[in-house]
Order: structure tokens, then sequence, then C-alpha cells
């Protein structure tokens, strides 16, 4: 089985005599293992094309171990997101290109085919389905991850976020602060951070939100993004020199083209603004 960015796969199958049962069980593992040290940096690392490389990687040699590990599944439902997202909402379908969330669909399904008792795929499976607003299917496999796996961050997770696409300030409010208890990796505080100040402007509380903005700043200095989605807000309350700051301290991290853009119609914005005022000031007997 080879898996890639493009989602291409051909199996390959081997046979192995009664004498390597012991040795399959381990092999077993080990794939379990590699596919979950591609889940997680993908994961983490979602804008990154090098990391997406480095976890496809460990994925066909996890498959190589054990192509019926279900984790294998999961990690390349959550590969084919990343790949194929273009700009926007993580969990709008017009974020995504072509057949994208319909193969991350397939895949998730067969992870949960290959182990119904899996949390982490009834939770990557949810994931999905609220891409596709299939709220009622999402609600019975957050369910499920939680029933096998109460004490993860993904159920939790995915449940805030099942409230907050559905406009549920209160409930997602409350679900994303126990979402928080159960972070276990570095960047899930982060994960929840970004999702705090999504409900924040669903519920328009802007001063909420902006608080929320700089935490994940503070929270995560080195990300050009989260520089870059505090400049965006400042440009949408029309804070233009504010928001020029802010798009700068993200193209010296990263240029990614959206900052690049922004930041010249920051500027534009500004300069408009500027003539419009002198334009208006009353004329005085000041020099």
């Amino acid at each position: 089985m080879r898996f890639t960015r493009g989602d291409a796969m051909s199996i390959t199958m081997k046979s192995f005599g009664w004498v390597l049962v012991i040795s399959a069980t381990r092999r077993q593992g080990h794939a379990t293992g590699t596919a979950h040290e591609a889940y997680y940096p993908i994961e983490a690392n979602v804008f990154s094309r090098a990391h997406l490389q480095d976890a496809y990687t460990k994925i066909n040699l996890a498959a190589d171990q054990n192509r019926n590990e279900a984790f294998i599944y999961a990690a390349v439902s959550l590969g084919t997101l990343v790949g194929g997202y273009n700009i926007g909402d993580w969990y709008d379908l017009t974020t995504f290109a072509g057949t994208v969330v319909q193969d991350a669909l397939g895949h998730a399904r067969q992870a949960v085919s290959l182990d119904p008792n899996l949390g982490a795929a009834h939770a990557q499976l949810a994931r999905v389905l609220i891409v596709r607003k299939e709220f009622v299917e999402a609600a019975e496999h957050i369910a499920k991850a939680k029933a096998l796996d109460p004490d993860s961050f993904y159920p939790w997770y995915f449940k805030g976020i099942w409230h907050e696409k559905q406009g549920h300030v209160a409930e997602a409010t409350h679900t994303f602060n126990r979402t928080q208890q159960a972070a276990a990796l570095p960047h899930h505080s982060m994960m929840v951070l970004v999702h705090r100040a999504s409900v924040a402007k669903v519920g328009g509380n802007a001063a909420l939100r902006e608080q929320l903005l700089k935490e994940g700043i503070a929270l995560n200095p080195a990300s050009a993004y989260a520089y870059g989605d505090y400049a965006a807000f400042l440009m949408c309350t029309g804070r233009y020199l504010e928001a020029i700051v802010q798009w700068e301290k993200a193209i010296h991290i990263a240029p990614f083209p959206r900052a690049v853009s922004q930041l010249e119609k920051a500027k534009q914005y500004l300069a408009e603004e500027q003539t419009k005022t002198a334009q208006a000031k009353p004329k005085t007997g000041c020099a």
C-alpha cells in the first residue's frame, strides 16, 4: 500500500507463514505507533508541506507494517483534508478543492470499519462530517468516541466545534472550557483558542475575540498565522495602522500570500482614510 499527497494508493500483498504470527503482532503495534507519529504532526503543522510529506512517509511505513491498522486511515483522512485545503474556514465544505472532503470521509469510514472500538477513528469521522454539516451523524460518532475514550481531548474538541458551527454560543463556550482541561499535546491549547475566538465572533463579542487573538500570539509567538489572524481582525474593525504592524510581523516570520496581499490593502485603506480625514479637516488660521 502506498499513500501519497495526491492520495493515490496501490496495494501489495505479502504472505507470511505461521511462524511469524508473534512478529505480526509486534509489527501491528509498530504500525499503530508510526501512524500516531504521522497524525499529530499533520494536525500541529497544517500549513507545512514539509511536515505533510514527512507524515506520508510515516504512513507508508505503517502500511508496510500492517495495512489493516485503522489509525493509518484516520491519518490519511486528516492528511487528505490538509493537502486539499485552499483558504478559509477549516470546517466549511467550500474551503476544500474537488473531491477532497469526500475522499477524507471515505478514509475515515474505513478507519471505523477496521476498528469500531478506536475512539480516534470515530473522532476523525466526526471531524469530516462536521465539515459536511452532517451534524446528526457527527454527534453519534462524537458520543461513541467519548464513550470509548472519555479522557481524550478529541471528543470534547469536536463537540465544541459541533456547537460552534450551529451557532450554539453558550454550549460551545462551556464545551471548549472543558476541552482545554483535556489538552494533552502542546498544539491542543492553540487549537482550542482559535475556536474560542471564533465563538466570540459568532456571539458578537469583539472585546473577547481580540483578547483571545492576543492570547494566541502569546501562546505561539513563532506562528505567522497567529499574527495574521489578529491582523485580519484589526482590518475588519478599521484599525489599519495596527493591522499593518501585525501583517509585517507575520511576514517577517513567514511571508504567506494572504499576509503579503493584505498588508498592501491595509496600506491602501490607511492612505485613503488619511486622505479623507485631511479633506474633511476644517481650515484654520494655524500654519
